[in-house]
C-alpha cells in the first residue's frame, strides 16, 4: 500500500476511508494518483480489497473487486473531538458525479467504509451495495483516460460547492444524475425520464416549448448532442436543437405513462420514437427512444458543466 494513501501512526483520532470500484480507467501506471479534497485513484491492492466480505458478496462479486481498473478512495482524518457520525456514503458519491459530469464512468456497486489500523490494516466498518452503473453506447467507446482524468479534481471542487450550498434545484439535478445512471443497466427508459427531470430542474422550464428554448440558450442550437470523445469515430451529428424537443415528448409519453407509439401521431409535435436508428455505423440499430434517452444523460452533463 502506497504512503500517499496510510496515514502515519496518529495518537489521535482515526483516518477514515471510504471507496468504490471503477470499471474501464486507464491513467497509466502509477499506483496512487491525487485528486482534490482527500480524493485519489487508486490501483487495486490487499489492503483495499482486505474490505471484501464473502457474507455480502457472492463469488462473482468477491472475484470482480479484484479487477477493478481503479478504486476511487476518499481519507479523511478525524479528530478525537469529533463526534460518531454516519458513514461518508455522500462524499463518495459526490466524487463519482464529478467523475460522470465529465463522462459517466462504469462502477462495480459496491462501496466500503472503514479506517486504517495501525497505518497498514484496514478495518471494515460496513459495506453498501448500489446498482453498477452501465454506461451508454458512446460512453463506453472510451475509456476514461489521462485527458479527460484532468477535469475531475475541479469538477470535484463544484460538485462539493453545490451540494453544501442553498441551491436545491442543483443538488437534485446532481442526484438525478447519479440515479438515472445507477437505474440505466435495468431500465434505460426511466433513467432518461430522470436525467430530462434533473436538466428541468436547472433551467426552471414550463412545457415543451420552454424547456427546448432554454435549452438552446444554454448550450447553443448547433451544439452537439454526443460529446465529440471517440476520434477517429466522428460523433452522431444531432444537435441539441434537434433533439430538445424528442426529448422532452419522450418524457412526456413516460411521465404520463402512455403508450410510447402515440407520439408519432401527436398533433403538434410528432416524434417516432419506436423507428430504428443507428449511433453510429458500428454499433446495432436500437429503438429511437433508446438513443434519446442515452442522449439525456449527456445533454445533463453538458448542462451541469455550464451551470455549476
Amino acid at each position: 500500500m502506497a504512503d500517499t494513501v496510510r496515514a502515519p501512526n496518529l495518537p489521535r483520532g482515526q483516518t477514515r476511508l471510504v471507496f468504490t470500484g471503477l470499471r474501464s480507467v486507464d491513467i497509466g501506471e502509477e499506483e496512487v494518483v491525487a485528486l482534490a479534497d482527500g480524493f485519489a485513484l487508486l490501483k487495486p491492492n490487499d489492503f483495499l480489497l482486505s474490505a471484501r466480505d464473502h457474507y455480502r458478496m457472492n463469488q462473482r462479486e468477491y472475484d470482480e473487486a479484484a479487477k477493478a481498473s481503479r478504486y476511487l478512495v476518499h481519507k479523511r482524518f478525524t479528530s478525537i473531538f469529533e463526534p460518531e457520525g454516519p458513514p461518508d456514503t455522500e462524499t463518495i458519491q459526490n466524487g463519482l458525479v464529478a467523475f460522470h459530469i465529465v463522462k459517466p464512468v462504469q462502477t462495480l456497486g459496491f462501496t466500503f467504509h472503514g479506517w486504517e489500523r495501525g497505518g497498514s490494516t484496514f478495518n471494515p466498518e460496513l459495506s453498501e451495495q448500489r446498482p453498477p452503473i452501465v454506461t451508454g453506447q458512446w460512453a463506453r467507446l472510451r475509456r476514461f483516460d489521462r485527458d479527460l482524468l484532468t477535469q475531475v479534481p475541479p469538477m470535484i471542487k463544484r460538485v462539493a460547492a453545490v451540494m453544501q450550498g442553498p441551491d436545491v434545484e442543483l443538488k437534485n439535478a446532481l442526484i438525478f444524475l447519479q440515479l438515472g445512471l445507477e437505474i440505466n443497466g435495468y431500465h434505460q427508459l426511466i433513467a432518461g425520464l430522470l436525467w430530462v427531470t434533473g436538466m428541468e430542474a436547472i433551467l426552471d422550464s414550463q412545457g415543451r416549448n420552454d424547456f427546448k428554448t432554454k435549452l438552446c440558450r444554454c448550450l447553443g442550437p448547433t451544439s452537439l448532442v454526443f460529446p465529440d470523445w471517440n476520434r477517429p469515430t466522428a460523433p452522431p451529428a444531432y444537435t441539441v436543437e434537434e433533439l430538445a424537443m424528442p426529448i422532452y415528448m419522450l418524457r412526456n409519453k413516460l411521465a404520463h405513462g402512455a403508450d410510447l407509439r402515440t407520439a408519432a401521431a401527436d398533433k403538434t409535435t410528432p416524434v417516432d420514437l419506436i423507428k430504428k436508428v443507428a449511433l453510429v455505423d458500428s454499433l446495432e440499430p436500437r429503438s429511437h427512444a433508446l438513443l434519446l434517452s442515452e442522449a439525456a444523460c449527456y445533454l445533463l452533463c453538458q448542462v451541469l458543466q455550464k451551470t455549476i
